[in-house]
């Protein structure tokens, strides 16, 4: 799924485009227990609840793509044409929610792999949405071309709410407030089938997780079946160690040079980027990066085998986890520097007094702590 498809479906969720019907149940999560269900119509629920419902599905559909939102594919076993877990899941959407032994497995199957130290509420929704037909102005048209029927599950933390005081209407008073179990915006979810081109693709789903290094992986491969991906900090960890391996190899190599030159190559590949699809790069797209960072064709084939190694031969990354988009960041125990990226040609490496040492050239704008005024007069002096 790309961002215009998730945009397309995030702006169904207001009360006048409601939802069908929404199901889930609340589990103690110490003791894998279900201690209530949640059975009925999304039209029959009061406003107040129907907005705090949709605020929850809307949250799962946020953050990054290729981050907080993947688009995954199924596991299959030699000779299975179609997945279990697809199957799975395909029944219960074809089920809309309404029998009670698809989803009491379902829910049995999360409650048994899914890892999580408080208690939690599982929230599923179907909905069925008829898409419009797009001109070539991209300009809705409002005929029906498909019907789209897909479910959403979300899991939602539950926990108690801080204590504080509050105002006792009844005896007129302020005083402790009574804590009362809460239900908070989800960790994880998945929509099923996802939606790619305007279209249902039942070989996929779209998985959201609100932390991308604590994504959940037993829900992705031991409940749902899928193929999990790293997610762009653990693609930038391991381009990163890769880089300094082959940089380490020579003292012959400005490491800021390198990096920045690196870092300017796929900011230029983004920017000639036109689809709405996240744009990935292999081994020869960043082999020729390098070179165009000046390494050598030796300590070329160093960075091909360590990629071999490290990420596998056919790895591919997403150029946004590698490239510094907002700051460039060099950074000791002592001393933190951030520079954009289009402003890092004013940093140098020079030998001053046998040293190497990071130069900045000062001017006018330069402040320390909000203080400019001294610094100006130094500079004119």
């Amino acid at each position: 799924m790309n961002n215009t498809d998730i945009l397309e479906l995030k702006k169904r969720y207001k009360k006048d485009n409601s939802i069908t019907r929404i199901n889930g149940c609340y589990v103690l999560g110490m003791e894998k227990k279900i201690q209530t269900y949640i059975d009925g119509w999304f039209s029959d629920l009061d406003d107040s609840e129907q907005f705090k419902y949709l605020e929850l599905v809307k949250k799962g559909f946020s953050g990054v793509l290729g981050k907080n939102l993947q688009t995954l594919d199924f596991k299959r076993e030699a000779g299975e044409e179609n997945a279990k877990s697809m199957m799975s899941l395909l029944a219960l959407r074809d089920s809309e929610l309404k029998k009670k032994d698809i989803l009491d497995a379902f829910y049995q199957s999360i409650i048994e792999k899914y890892l999580s130290l408080t208690n939690y509420l599982i929230l599923i929704i179907h909905d069925v949405y008829d898409i419009p037909a797009m001109g070539t102005d991209k300009m809705e048209q409002g005929e029906s071309e498909e019907t789209y029927s897909y479910i959403y599950c979300l899991i939602c933390p539950v926990n108690l709410c801080k204590p504080g005081l509050s105002y006792h209407e009844d005896t007129n008073v302020i005083a402790k407030r009574e804590r009362d179990w809460v239900v908070e915006m989800p960790e994880v979810g998945f929509l099923y089938p996802a939606f790619n081109n305007r279209s249902a693709d039942v070989n996929q789903l779209m998985y959201y997780c609100k932390d991308p290094k604590a994504n959940h992986t037993e829900l992705i491969e031991d409940v749902l079946g899928c193929i999990s991906q790293p997610s762009m900090d653990d693609e930038k960890e391991v381009f990163h160690q890769i880089v300094e391996d082959v940089i380490n190899e020579t003292k012959e190599y400005d490491t800021f040079e390198v990096v920045r030159a690196i870092n300017d190559g796929l900011a230029e590949l983004a920017e000639e980027h036109v689809s709405s699809e996240p744009l990935v790069i292999d081994k020869k797209g960043l082999t020729d990066i390098m070179r165009d960072a000046g390494l050598k064709e030796e300590h070329l084939q160093v960075f091909e085998e360590r990629f071999d190694k490290e990420a596998g031969e056919d790895a591919t990354f997403k150029v946004d986890s590698l490239r510094e988009k907002k700051n460039m960041t060099m950074k000791s125990d002592d001393v933190k520097i951030m520079v954009k990226p289009e402003s890092a040609d004013l940093v140098e490496i020079r030998e001053i007094d046998g040293r190497k040492c990071i130069v900045i050239p000062m001017n006018s704008d330069m402040e320390i702590n909000g203080i400019m005024k001294r610094i100006i007069e130094e500079l004119k002096e």
